[in-house]
C-alpha cells in the first residue's frame, strides 16, 4: 500500500473515485497571532497492491507541529478495497478519501500531515505555520 498523492486544502470532498477540492496545494499558513484554530482539508489517494486487495488495513492519520508531537487526536480508521470485475491481473486499486480536520497551531515553523497503514510512514505533507510581525497585522485588519 502506498499514498497515491497527498494534498491539502482549503476544503475538499470526495466522491465516486474523485477529490474535488477547492484552495489545494498549498504549503504555507500565515497568521495574525498564534496559537490559533484552524480548519483545512486534507485529500489523499490510497494505492492498494493487487495482493493486498480484499483485507483490511487500518491508516492512521495525524498533524505534527516542529517537535514533532501530534496536534489535536490521532484518527485512525480502517479500508478495505476489493477486485472490480474486468480489473487487470496486478492492478492497484486507488481509493480516495477526504478529511476535514481542525488543528491549534501554537508554534510557527515545519508541520506535518502524517499518514501511517500500520507502523510504516506512507504519506507526509509538510507546510510552514508563521505568524505576521507586528507591523502586517495592522494591514490585515
Amino acid at each position: 500500500m502506498e499514498i497515491g498523492f497527498l494534498l491539502l486544502t482549503d476544503h475538499s470532498e470526495s466522491l465516486n473515485g474523485k477529490l474535488y477540492a477547492m484552495g489545494g496545494g498549498w504549503n504555507m499558513l500565515r497568521f495574525a497571532q498564534l496559537p490559533v484554530d484552524h480548519a483545512f482539508g486534507i485529500g489523499f489517494g490510497v494505492d492498494v497492491a493487487w495482493d493486498e486487495a480484499n483485507q483490511r488495513h487500518t491508516l492512521e492519520l495525524e498533524t505534527q507541529d516542529p517537535d514533532g508531537e501530534r496536534l489535536g487526536d490521532e484518527l485512525s480508521f480502517e479500508i478495505e478495497v476489493g477486485r472490480p470485475p474486468g480489473s487487470v491481473t496486478g492492478q492497484d486499486q486507488r481509493v480516495v478519501i477526504s478529511i476535514q480536520a481542525t488543528a491549534t497551531f501554537s508554534k510557527p515553523g515545519p508541520h506535518a500531515v502524517v499518514i501511517r497503514a500500520g507502523e510504516r510512514e506512507i504519506g507526509r505533507s509538510r507546510f510552514y505555520v508563521a505568524e505576521l510581525p507586528p507591523e502586517m497585522r495592522q494591514q490585515q485588519e
